[in-house]
């Protein structure tokens, strides 16, 4: 409670101290004592909590105790991260979604007392059952409260029924209404503090990730100085066998040749740069193969898609009716343009094209693999289509 708070509350009571008698009067002071009570045991129970979820919990047990209630429900929305946060007592946990979250706070607008809220206010829904159907949540909402801590997080509360079946006094409900707007103070410094831990992390994850890189250059550049040494140490003990033996012999040669290829697989090995031995076409694993005359036959039944992988020029010289073509530097940018939304449930897709030096059509069928199971290429290539065409 600041100073504004304190005096507002001492200008209110001194108003209703004119027309009210004695007995009136200390139950005026009394409900004042026991609300700056309530809101004092509150900050004291919420300042140590750092956590989001930890602080949902601890407000939602002191609200239910302070109004007697057995059963609460509380739901935050965080609309910017799509993240929901949610605390209940007395009912079965529910997992919500974004989408049921803000479902639910749309309904508590159209009930709400005041439907236009501004950051840190708070406003009672009008009908409670509305928003919080014994369905949908398992709970018999009593009082609800609808609040806005900015204009990207929203939250209601809900409570039961007091235990002893009366309802909530106004004094009760001002209570609460206080309650709520302390624990939406709480809540965005608790929410600032773990934005911050989690930059922290991040940052902290990021200078391990660069720690481990220097480590692993730091270990490349000693083992291509061991290297470069084995290298000096060859060539002078290839120029003292120089200086030895007028000529070489055929087993000097290979050893040479055989220490120089051991000495460049391992560095290449080593070097984080280094070149790849086989092509990756070499390993992958090939796709199914299917002949011209079966593909035809499948064209004619309507149940294949025909794909073209050579580049644009060649298709445009000659293809096959009615193929698309797909070629593989473009097929990133092609394929959902032209086959994605062409491709129906079950359809085959047969894929042809290659040339002396490239066989676009393995690339392509490799791709389309990572997408499609019935992917083959027709052996043959468009030749063979068009000798099986001209077959009688």
């Amino acid at each position: 409670m600041n100073a504004m708070t304190l005096a507002a509350e001492e200008t209110s009571l001194s108003e209703e101290k004119v027309a009210a008698s004695p007995e009136e009067l200390d139950r005026l002071v009394f409900q004042r004592m026991y609300y700056l009570k309530t809101l004092y045991e509150l900050t004291a129970e919420l300042s140590p909590i750092t956590s989001s979820q930890k602080l949902l919990e601890s407000f939602l047990l002191m609200a239910m105790g302070v109004n007697g209630s057995s059963q609460g429900i509380l739901m935050i929305c965080d609309r910017q991260n799509r993240r929901v946060l949610s605390a209940s007592r007395g009912t079965n946990d529910r997992d919500w979604s974004v989408e049921s979250a803000e479902k639910h706070l749309y309904r508590g607008f159209q009930a709400a007392e005041n439907r236009r809220l501004a950051s840190m206010s708070v406003t009672f829904i009008g009908n409670p059952q509305q928003v919080f159907s014994v369905i949908e949540t398992g709970l018999d909402v009593h009082t609800a409260l609808l609040f806005m801590v900015d204009d990207s997080i929203l939250g209601v509360v809900g409570l039961g029924a007091p235990i002893d079946g009366r309802d909530f006094t106004l004094e009760e409900k001002d209570i609460l209404s206080g309650m709520t707007a302390s624990f939406m103070v709480f809540l965005k410094n608790v929410r600032a503090y773990e934005t911050v831990q989690e930059l922290n992390a991040d940052l902290s994850s990021t200078n391990d990730a660069l720690r481990k890189t220097i480590v692993e250059l730091t270990e490349a550049r000693q083992q291509i100085r061991i290297l470069e040494v084995a290298g000096i140490r060859l060539k002078q003990l290839f120029q003292q066998k120089i200086e030895q033996v007028g000529r070489f012999r055929a087993v000097d040669v290979l050893v040479i040749l055989v220490i120089a290829s051991l000495l460049s697989l391992l560095f290449n090995f080593s070097n984080p740069n280094g070149i790849t031995l086989l092509p990756q076409e070499a390993l992958r694993e090939p796709a199914s193969q299917v002949d011209a005359q079966t593909v035809q036959q499948l064209l004619g039944k309507g149940d294949t898609v025909l794909v073209d992988a050579r580049p644009s020029e060649l298709f445009n010289l000659s293809h096959i009716p009615d193929a698309i073509n797909i070629p593989a530097p473009l097929f990133d940018i092609i394929y959902p343009m032209k086959l994605a939304s062409r491709l129906q449930p079950g359809q085959a897709v047969v894929v042809y094209g290659r040339t002396f030096s490239k066989r676009y059509d393995e690339e392509v069928a490799y791709r389309l693999l990572q997408r499609h199971d019935d992917v083959r290429v027709m052996t043959g290539g468009m030749d063979a289509y068009e000798k099986q065409g001209r077959e009688p």
